[in-house]
């Protein structure tokens, strides 16, 4: 079988490392173990926002003024500016 060398930061290495089941389990085994137990959780959007609502993280996303002023922002953009002119 082929083989890739991958780069983690030592938090990822040992967020990796402590996932492991046994002291011998390869670390190729603890990513495809991980990934099969997540590989259901991609969906649609709204069922992210759901995930995301369960798991507290409504208070990380924006308020309704907020959301309305993006629309508003979205429905008007203001023209760009070309930064080469006059420069």
């Amino acid at each position: 079988m082929a083989h890739k060398t991958i780069s983690l930061d030592i938090e990822a290495y040992e967020t990796l490392r402590s996932l492991r089941l046994t002291a011998t389990e390869s670390f190729s085994h603890v990513v495809k173990r991980i990934g099969r137990q997540h590989a259901g959780e991609r969906g649609s959007g709204a069922q992210l926002v759901e995930r995301l609502f369960a798991s507290g993280a409504e208070r990380w996303l924006p308020s309704e003024a907020e959301l309305d002023r993006l629309d508003e922002i979205q429905r008007h953009p203001r023209p760009r500016r070309d930064r080469r002119a006059g420069a």
